[in-house]
């Protein structure tokens, strides 16, 4: 699994790379928690279209990140998931609860 950031605009765009399984999972949330720490003020995306593999632990770190973000009345976006992670979250509902953006832009999966 690689972790990488970088500015986009006025927002940090996150891209995990690889396999986010139960192996990757505590060294994404820390990576996560210190960037929200580092960036208070800038939005933040996370990009998933660089992943080749997700299970239920890829959920439990985008689902702490959420509520990470949450605490400080700040908001969660995640775009470029793949087909089988984007099952994955609707099958436990949080695409009702997580902000999605397709390819075309901002408008919700």
């Amino acid at each position: 699994m690689e972790i990488t950031h970088e500015r986009e605009g006025q927002s940090i765009v996150v891209y995990l790379s690889g396999e986010l399984d139960h192996h990757a999972a505590r060294r994404a949330i820390e990576y996560l928690d210190r960037l929200a720490a580092l960036y208070t003020e800038e939005p933040i995306l996370l990009d998933l279209n660089r992943l080749t593999f997700m299970d239920s632990s890829g959920l439990a770190v985008v689902v702490n990140f959420q509520r990470a973000l949450g605490r400080n009345g700040r908001r969660l976006v995640v775009r470029g998931v793949p087909p089988h992670p984007m099952r994955i979250f609707r099958a436990a509902h949080l695409d009702k609860r997580i902000a999605f953006q397709t390819k075309e832009g901002s408008k919700p999966i």
